[in-house]
């Protein structure tokens, strides 16, 4: 501030400070110079705020943050309190998003990516064996019609069911969060427990496929809907009914399948919920998470249509995705769990 000793609204704006700080249970740190002495410093804010001619040399000239106010009334004392307030807030917000977590160190919450989140969490989904073997299936039947259409059509057929109904299973999971959060008092603590019983879980599931190598819980389903898919594809019936089996057979897979790998997709869309964008963002990453989770049966399927061929990733590298995961889960939690509790 720049004040005069004899000025009447100096008095007043000096009060208007003393005041605020008391009843907002604030420390500001205040400068005030006597303008009669300090021409030139006064000279230096009126360039960097680009005061009019007209305006400098008045008392009290007041300068706050990126604002400054000339003169001092009920009104400005009113814009004054709104902008400290406003800065008060987004000082907190800052504060808010830094945590010291274990093993992490100080994260920053805002800078946590939900694009890059929906990528890893994705792919890292993408390879689970329940939904790789129900395709292989199929392309195991249609490449025995030996043509590279059906191939395109019954194949394209199963891997777009598969990502609507993953989709619309994410979409209601989302759903059920957006209506519980409001009543759960640290939805946060929800999320990152969710993750920690996730890595748990499927540090579990690793050690099973490290072992004995990657088995499909819904493993005794697709036993018994092979026979019966293979035996429409061996009567060669019209293409509508094989589309229709085909699309069929991938709703009931992904269906049964999805407890498979329910915890990632369930986890994503609690975190969405938890981050409070709005539901056409939520959608927007939904997708990208579902581009990613498709895509590893995304390159078989187009492999399979340009050389006939399928190939695969080896188990041992599908194994060890389960561990990626699990690392993934743990270190989401830890995010989680324990931001809210060392941020109070």
């Amino acid at each position: 501030m720049f004040t005069s000793p004899t000025c009447s609204h100096c008095i007043s704006a000096k009060k208007f400070f003393e005041d605020f700080q008391k009843e907002q249970g604030l420390k500001l740190e205040i400068h005030d110079f006597n303008m009669a002495q300090s021409t030139d410093r006064a000279k230096e804010y009126y360039e960097k705020y680009s005061v009019p001619k007209s305006e400098q040399g008045l008392v009290p000239a007041i300068f706050i943050g990126d604002k400054y106010y000339i003169g001092f009334s009920e009104q400005i004392g009113e814009e004054i309190s709104t902008y400290l307030l406003g800065q008060k807030q987004e000082e907190k917000k800052v504060n808010d998003n830094l945590a010291k977590l274990p093993i992490l160190g100080e994260v920053d919450l805002s800078k946590f990516s939900l694009p890059a989140l929906a990528v890893i969490l994705g792919i890292t989904d993408g390879f689970n064996v329940c939904s790789l073997g129900a395709l292989l299936i199929i392309l195991g039947l249609v490449m025995a019609l030996g043509s590279r259409k059906r191939i395109i059509l019954f194949g394209g057929a199963y891997i777009l069911t598969t990502a609507l109904i993953y989709g619309l299973l994410m979409f209601l999971w989302h759903q059920l969060f957006s209506l519980i959060a409001p009543y759960v008092k640290s939805f946060e603590m929800l999320v990152g427990l969710l993750s920690l019983v996730g890595g748990v879980y499927l540090l579990r599931e690793f050690y099973k496929a490290y072992k004995s190598g990657p088995i499909c819980s819904s493993n005794n389903l697709l036993s018994r809907l092979s026979p019966k898919i293979e035996r429409v594809f061996e009567n060669k019936k019209n293409w509508l009914i094989l589309l229709g089996s085909v699309i069929a057979f991938s709703i009931v897979v992904t269906v049964v399948e999805f407890p498979c790998s329910a915890f990632l997709p369930v986890l994503f869309s609690s975190i969405l919920v938890d981050s409070g964008i709005s539901l056409g963002m939520s959608v927007f990453y939904m997708c990208i998470y579902l581009l990613f989770y498709m895509l590893d049966e995304i390159i078989i399927f187009l492999i399979a249509a340009l050389t006939l061929k399928i190939k695969i990733a080896s188990p041992k590298f599908i194994t060890f995705f389960n561990l990626l995961a699990a690392i993934i889960f743990i270190v989401v939690g830890i995010y989680y769990f324990f931001g809210p509790l060392l941020l109070g």
